[in-house]
């Protein structure tokens, strides 16, 4: 044969011949060089390329964004004219806020420290920066799509927060920082650096109402901006941050380090920067601003009821600062206006009759703090912080740098109760209202391992009021005579931090001045505020379901509601622990130092308190629908030093039973007028008071003498007689299984000797 033969094997065996090859795709996937679920699975070209493509298109979209978006030809100043209304719980208007305090300047006029003092404290690269910071963006961007409360959080160049102040709304959200980051480029590249500082210092919010540089340096330091130091211009800046916060005239001790750490913080960097001589900051000392001057629409009670519910939306990050002072709120508050108005009214109508400053120079100074909740919700129903707002801008309702004396009483009890006490072998036996400690005067207070607390190189003798002793007596009866040394003892066989931990979950703050787990803690040494005092009793009222106290009950904007915290129940004791505690609190009512309020004529519970050297008297109490603190103390005007109340409106002492249960028992009975007569549970009624010889146990015979009520008027609530050991006491924990009160007849641990009338048969601390 002369043809030629052609090979053409191929995969599928020889003589098959192939047709023409698979012309490449521009994109191959599905992958089809791979079979079955891998044809799927993307390349690392197919990434690179997609993250390319994603890349272009965010540039492409950011390019057209920025070319359409112009920089807004008139500045946003309708919303600093809008007013934030503030009402009632019944809706009715209380007030309005939200006048506009604002003065321009030009930057000639401003002192260069202070624009230096700015720039270090907000944008020290402001003028070599593009407008705009892209790694404090990106940082705030992500803290809030991981979660950050409070809305949108900083991060912005001073451009970007002048384009926020002058051009945008206060509106916190990624479309809005978006736009800000567009607007403060193009701004940066059309307008001078010096304008649109200019601008920046004209326009931010100082706090007191105060926007610019100029009505800020009237506000915090009486003068002109042209007047101002390098030291208050770097404290002004401290106030751009946060302005009320870090107002040093309204900040506790904490808050005031916090500021003057920022204010230090300010002047290193200026000096880092070179805008200050290391030689000049050596010498420069911290400027007080003066004290704030509200306006006059604030006067009266007002102004004491709008700051509460503000720091209640700031403090919870419901609202940043700066939009709530931009105005068109409407805040409806819990504060019921009936309550409120007849609390003012008590308080005044009873200094008034019991002081007479012209002719007593101890009547001098005197203050009050008051505050009323709701047991079942935490509702702030009414508050007293002072006279007048506009004269005396702080709140005496919420301030916490008085001591509260025996009022911490039924948080030793309650802890007792909950947790039990420690014996000398570590482990913990039952306490009841019935258990039986040693009333005398100056026992040696000691661990529960019997070593005496120390104080001062000598075991440690608190000391009752008036160098009273009781003998052997129940808890329920100390507490009706505000014995010293049966609740010192009793907590330290509790443990000082259980004592602590009781007062914490009955609603007093961790962060109480002076709440810590050392011996004199039982004594009332701690400072929690008359509003924590009130919420923390109301507890107790609602049988151990406990509320955290607010102020604000709604809070819209241009018809819209914006959320607020949840106010969910915490089961902070059992019921029978919380009812225990009332029980005995009305024995102090019934036939103890509480006995005036009496005069309510209605179930009602309380405890009396009056510390040491007569510097506080309390009286807190509730009914199951009302809990109400009321608190007196005296302060030197100039200093704010705690001075005696001895001697004020004519009486020798000022006993928590006195003026304070007058004023508690007289706003309550107004404060509940009209309203039905609530019983609390049965197993509460009658206290525990009578002669205490229906509560010693058979075993320890007859009780010592002086242990039986007295016919007459009962004894004031006891102070500390002497100083308080300050170190910190071992902790309760030696048995993690902690036992409740509920009958038990476990004789309880007691570290106090015996007293002088007592055999040694009745050791004292004997218990049911």
């Amino acid at each position: 044969m002369g043809g030629v033969a052609h090979d053409s094997s191929g995969p599928s065996g020889p003589g098959d011949v192939q047709g023409p090859t698979p012309r490449r795709r521009l994109f191959d996937y599905p992958r089809s060089n791979r079979r079955g679920p891998r044809r799927w699975l993307p390349s690392f070209k197919h990434l690179l390329t997609l993250l390319l493509l994603a890349l272009s298109g965010l540039f492409a979209a950011v390019g057209l964004v920025y070319a359409i978006t112009p920089v807004p030809e008139t500045v946003n100043a309708q919303a600093r004219q809008e007013s934030n209304v503030w009402n009632w719980s019944d809706g009715t208007e209380i007030t309005r806020t939200g006048a506009t305090n604002r003065q321009a300047v030009p930057l000639a006029a401003i002192p260069i420290d202070v624009q230096h003092a700015v720039l270090a404290a907000e944008d020290r690269s402001f003028y070599s920066n593009s407008g705009v910071s892209i790694t404090g963006t990106v940082r705030a961007l992500l803290s809030n799509l991981a979660g950050g409360g409070g809305g949108l959080q900083g991060g912005s160049t001073i451009t970007q927060q002048y384009v926020k102040n002058v051009y945008l709304t206060q509106e916190q959200t990624l479309g809005r920082k978006f736009k800000e980051a567009i607007i403060a480029v193009k701004l940066d590249r059309t307008v001078p650096k010096d304008d649109i500082l200019t601008g920046y210092l004209n326009s931010v919010y100082f706090g007191r109402g105060a926007y610019g540089v100029e009505a800020a340096a009237q506000a915090y330091y009486g003068v002109d901006v042209g007047q101002l130091t390098v030291e208050q211009g770097a404290y002004l800046a401290v106030l751009l941050n946060a302005p009320s916060a870090n107002d040093v005239r309204n900040a506790g001790e904490s808050g005031r380090r916090r500021i003057l750490a920022r204010w230090n913080y300010v002047l290193d960097g200026m000096v880092k920067e070179k805008w200050l001589t290391p030689e000049r900051r050596a010498g420069i000392v911290f400027p007080e601003p003066v004290d704030p001057r509200p306006a006059a629409n604030l006067a009266g009670v007002n102004g004491y009821l709008v700051e509460m519910a503000k720091r209640y939306l700031l403090d919870h990050k419901v609202v940043d600062e700066v939009r709530l002072d931009a105005g068109g709120y409407a805040i409806t508050t819990t504060f019921d206006r009936h309550k409120t108005e007849t609390l003012y009214k008590t308080v005044q109508d009873q200094l008034a009759q019991s002081l007479d400053p012209a002719d007593r120079s101890v009547d001098v100074g005197v203050r009050v703090a008051a505050a009323s909740v709701e047991p079942a919700t935490g509702r702030i129903v009414a508050v007293y912080g002072g006279p007048n707002y506009v004269k005396q801008f702080v709140n005496d309702a919420t301030r916490r740098d008085v001591q509260v004396g025996s009022t911490f009483k039924p948080f030793v009890l309650a802890a007792g109760l909950r947790d039990g006490a420690q014996g000398p072998d570590g482990r913990r036996v039952r306490i009841t209202p019935a258990t039986v400690y040693n009333g005398n005067d100056n026992v040696v207070i000691r661990y529960p391992n019997g070593k005496p607390v120390i104080e001062n190189g000598v075991p440690w003798q608190p000391g009752n009021e008036d160098g009273a002793s009781y003998g052997q007596i129940t808890l329920a009866r100390a507490m009706d005579r505000s014995v010293n040394t049966a609740y010192t003892q009793l907590g330290m066989d509790v443990g000082a931090d259980r004592v602590v931990r009781a007062a914490v979950d009955a609603g007093l703050p961790a962060t109480t001045p002076g709440l810590r787990p050392v011996p004199s803690v039982s004594l009332g040494t701690s400072t929690p505020s008359a509003l924590d005092m009130a919420s923390a009793y109301a507890t107790f009222a609602a049988e151990g379901k406990q509320h955290d106290a607010y102020p604000v009950d709604r809070l819209s904007r241009g018809g819209d509601t914006i959320d607020l915290p949840d106010h969910d129940a915490k089961d902070a004791y059992d019921s029978r622990q919380a009812d225990a505690v009332t029980r005995v609190l009305r024995g102090v009512v019934d036939d103890g130092t509480g006995f005036r309020a009496q005069a309510l004529n209605r179930p009602a519970a309380g405890k009396t308190g009056t510390t040491d050297d007569n510097r506080s008297a309390w009286f807190v109490g509730y009914t199951p629908d009302l809990a109400t603190s009321m608190g007196m103390f005296r302060e030197d005007a100039g200093t704010h030093a705690f001075l005696s109340l001895s001697g004020v409106a004519g009486l020798a002492r000022v006993d928590g039973g006195n003026l304070p249960t007058r004023m508690w028992t007289t706003y309550m009975r107004a404060a509940l007028a009209g309203a039905g007569v609530a019983d609390f549970p049965e197993d509460t009624e009658g206290g525990l008071g009578g002669p205490d010889t229906a509560l010693v146990p058979p075993s320890t015979g007859t009780p010592p003498p002086g242990t039986a009520p007295s016919t007459t008027a009962p004894a004031s609530s006891a102070p500390p007689t002497t100083t308080a050991p300050t170190t910190a006491a071992p902790t309760g924990t030696s048995s993690p299984g902690a036992t409740t009160g509920g009958g038990a007849t476990t004789r309880p641990p007691s570290r106090s000797p015996n007293p002088p009338e007592t055999p040694a048969s009745q050791s004292p601390g004997a218990g049911t």
